[in-house]
């Protein structure tokens, strides 16, 4: 079996760039940290969508709202702790492969903190292994771990890693009035 990974270790270079910035500046600060990805996120610091350097590529000086439909599902991975468990990689890796993900993006303290691509997770644990036969480990009357939002278009996904303090599902990442996520299967 795969053993722990860290989530430092898979995580590539971003620039976090708001909504209503214009594509070429979203561009401009790609290119100017040298970076792999930019996570769109609200005037508040919500994330949005991930683009990478092909959507950014896009010619015209539209706002990235313009591009939103463009932004592919949204999964976020909490960062604490940066050790990602064997069951957790697989967890991960069920989802990316589940819902055709070209990343995740990781937070920590509720900031972006990375974006992990489908090529680094690949390498970590091969994603034909994960056959939807597997069983989640531990206390079956935990809460669960995964969660959707599908009134989101593209769906959300928020994989805590820890639960709620209060036991109760996180509410929708991307728009707070969606209210509570829902346990993702």
């Amino acid at each position: 079996m795969v053993g722990s990974v860290r989530l430092s270790s898979l995580a590539r270079s971003h620039v976090v760039v708001r909504y209503d910035d214009e594509v070429p500046r979203a561009r401009a600060a790609v290119e100017r940290a040298d970076a792999e990805y930019a996570v769109v996120v609200t005037s508040d610091g919500v994330p949005l969508g991930v683009l990478g350097r092909p959507q950014l590529a896009a010619p015209g000086t539209a706002t990235l709202t313009a591009l939103a439909d463009r932004c592919p599902v949204l999964a976020v991975v909490g960062g604490e702790p940066d050790e990602l468990h064997p069951d957790e990689l697989v967890d991960l890796a069920d989802l990316v492969v589940r819902e055709g993900l070209a990343f995740v993006l990781v937070e920590r303290d509720g900031l972006p903190s990375g974006v992990v691509p489908r090529a680094a997770i690949e390498q970590a644990l091969p994603l034909d292994l994960p056959d939807g036969s597997a069983v989640r480990s531990g206390n079956p009357d935990v809460a669960a771990l995964r969660y959707v939002c599908r009134k989101c278009a593209p769906p959300t996904f928020h994989l805590p890693r820890a639960p709620e303090g209060d036991g109760r599902p996180p509410h929708c990442r991307r728009v707070f009035f969606h209210g509570a996520m829902e346990p993702d299967a």
